[in-house]
């Protein structure tokens, strides 16, 4: 089976903490290549390590979830929102999300 590569983005550092444990322990094929706390350091993440997945928070300061998707352009990667808002389920299938957390 091939190894998934992976990029967390989440404002609070407990929800990225909780979501990279969970992976640890019950994904062992998913490799975390990036912790970010932006929308912009992000896009600088993803544009760097080529990610199989982004784990995107919706809600974030400055820049949104979708915000972000939209500025970085071409989506090459899997999304899986991880937010507590379920009023933007709908949107993020819109746009192809793998899944919604």
């Amino acid at each position: 089976m091939k190894s998934l590569t992976a990029i967390l983005i989440d404002d609070e550092s407990s929800s990225r903490n909780s979501l990279r444990h969970k992976l640890n322990n019950h994904c062992p094929g998913i490799t975390v290549l990036a912790e970010c706390e932006s929308g912009e350091e992000g896009i600088k993440a993803i544009q760097k390590l080529n990610p199989d997945i982004v784990f995107l928070d919706v809600e974030m300061p400055r820049m949104n979830g979708f915000v972000m998707l939209e500025v970085l352009g071409e989506i090459n990667f899997s999304i899986i929102f991880t937010t507590a808002h379920g009023e933007f389920a709908a949107k993020a299938f819109r746009i192809s999300a793998l899944d919604y957390l």
